[in-house]
């Protein structure tokens, strides 16, 4: 069979005609129904484009031949155009994939040199993007659609021009950078939100978000959670400073916990955001918890006192408890903690041998290295 003529059009009368008659003739409508598609679906609305697909489903037989490849091809414009066409359903009664040609899963070179995608990869990048759209359908199905946290906005400068870009990170420490412009909300309202990520790898093998929209999901259905111990508020940054009981230092960001209220001493539920390769930890605080629950939660080191100096307010501890593993360093046996911030009665009743609680991790001094830092003493 010779290949019709696809530059030509077709009137909506001779259409309707070859329509009427199409099981005397189904590959002759067809071809008219593709190339009236053709000239017209981006103009003629949703319905009308799915009801000429459904036209041709009626004559549509599964094997291998031009004419089904190109109203595949079509499909997936419609696809593209009109968000309630559903692919899905296409596909399946089409016969994807087991009915495309050899020459539907090569790449094609144009006139140009360009090198065109296989009308394979177009229906799977399509496939994908209609699923990414449709959260009622298993979007679990489709390895390439992940679920991120919005965790910075980065502002670059390019040829005189800024424009801000977003680090979104996976809950496997993966990561990818997106222009804020492929966001579904605006800039200010990005950060702290989950997304549904549609990642594909770019021509230099570097992975890219193709699409994004809003996920359903909330980030501790996403993320685990931890208890932390809010160290620090740092007002000029706009930083909330958060450890875990593994001396993990998280930094979360107050504009996006405002509605919370959190001030250092603080006992928080939070999920851990952190990046591969990445030293700078971030935090997704879910809430605030009760003093007592937090400091049960976090976990509490009981310690002997071997010195106590009332008047410098400060004391010198032994632990008793175990000392648990910290992915940070060592926390050590023996050290000094500050007694400032308990009341005077409190504070004068702590004599040596006595006995002390103590919230305890690892941290940051000076000289670079971790030591123990006691947070609280009960």
């Amino acid at each position: 069979m010779t290949t019709p003529d696809t530059s030509k059009n077709v009137t909506w009368d001779e259409l309707l005609e070859s329509i009427s008659t199409g099981a005397a003739h189904p590959d002759e409508t067809n071809w008219k129904i593709f190339r009236y598609l053709q000239h017209n679906y981006k103009t003629m609305g949703s319905v009308m484009a799915r009801t000429l697909l459904a036209a041709y489903m009626k004559l549509h037989v599964k094997r291998m031949s031009l004419i089904d490849s190109c109203m595949l091809g079509m499909a997936v414009n419609v696809s593209e155009t009109y968000s309630d066409f559903k692919l899905p359903k296409f596909l399946e009664a089409w016969g994807y994939d087991r009915f495309l040609r050899p020459q539907d899963l090569r790449r094609q070179t144009g006139k140009d040199g360009r090198q065109y995608l296989s009308l394979k990869e177009r229906v799977e990048r399509a496939l994908q993007s209609h699923m990414l759209h449709h959260p009622e359908e298993n979007k679990e199905a489709c390895d390439a659609i992940v679920s991120m946290y919005a965790a910075k906005v980065i502002e670059k400068e390019t040829n005189g021009r800024k424009r801000r870009y977003v680090k979104l990170v996976a809950r496997n420490g993966s990561e990818v950078l997106a222009d804020s412009h492929q966001f579904p909300c605006r800039p200010w309202e990005i950060c702290g939100r989950m997304f549904d990520v549609l990642r594909r790898v770019s021509k230099q093998g570097n992975e890219r978000a193709a699409d994004i929209v809003l996920s359903q999901k909330r980030v501790d259905e996403v993320f685990s959670v931890e208890v932390g111990y809010v160290d620090f508020v740092d007002e000029n940054h706009g930083h909330i400073h958060v450890y875990d009981s593994q001396s993990r230092h998280f930094v979360a960001l107050k504009s996006v916990h405002s509605a919370l209220n959190i001030t250092a001493g603080s006992y928080v539920r939070f999920c851990p955001i952190i990046a591969n390769g990445d030293h700078f930890k971030w935090a997704a605080i879910l809430g605030l918890m009760d003093k007592y629950e937090g400091r049960n939660a976090f976990g509490v080191y009981e310690a002997k006192v071997e010195y106590a100096n009332p008047k410098e307010k400060y004391i010198r501890y032994s632990l008793e408890s175990a000392i648990k593993y910290t992915p940070e360093g060592n926390i050590i046996k023996g050290g000094f903690a500050s007694t400032a911030a308990l009341p005077d009665d409190v504070r004068n009743g702590i004599v040596i041998d006595s006995h002390v609680r103590l919230i305890l991790f690892l941290k940051r001094g000076k000289d670079g290295i971790k030591h123990n830092y006691v947070a609280e003493v009960f």
